[in-house]
């Protein structure tokens, strides 16, 4: 995985990673048909996470961030995704939101914090294109050191993804773990 870190992510979310304690050697990559039901059902696909978790769980979700910062031209999050309904962790991401390519009132709802950014796509009538970067398991006890408690002896699966306008100027840099099934 770290020939997709240093090709497609941007450095700042690199950085930005590594305060978050995940450094690229806890990623494995997997193809896309390694990826165990229902994960594979959840991870691999076109379509942005947020809308993606908030069918399957039967729930809005809303994000917790757990750290923000702007470094540069990008604002980075550490979150949780979380149901409304129950408060159960869905999600554990990283972000890196390319704030130019938002109005000023986009800005304003990205930064304030209170809904996912798939959320906020949808509600501000953004189009947008997810591609996949890349498939992953990591293991519980590379997680330990964050806030995503899993067992160290438990398997999690993610991706790295890059949202973009349909014209290819990125949105959104987005590392997504989910919790076991």
């Amino acid at each position: 995985m770290p020939h997709l870190l240093a090709q497609d992510l941007p450095e700042t979310l690199q950085r930005f990673m590594r305060d978050c304690r995940l450094p690229p050697s806890i990623f494995q990559p997997v193809a896309p048909e390694q990826v165990p039901q229902p994960e594979q059902r959840l991870l691999v696909h076109k379509n942005d996470m947020t809308s993606t978790l908030a069918a399957f769980h039967e729930s809005p979700l809303q994000v917790e961030i757990l750290q923000r910062q702007q470094i540069e031209d990008l604002y980075v999050r550490e979150v949780f995704l979380r149901t409304t309904a129950s408060g159960a962790v869905v999600e554990y991401g990283v972000i890196a939101i390319a704030l130019e390519q938002y109005t000023q009132a986009q800005r304003e709802a990205i930064l304030g914090g209170h809904a996912p950014l798939g959320a906020l796509l949808h509600r501000f009538q953004i189009p947008f294109v997810s591609a996949p970067i890349g498939f992953f398991a990591v293991s519980g006890a590379a997680l330990a050191d964050t806030p995503f408690s899993v067992a160290p002896d438990v398997t999690c699966h993610g991706r790295f993804n890059r949202l973009s306008k349909p014209s290819g100027e990125t949105l959104a840099w987005i590392l997504e773990i989910l919790p076991p099934a």
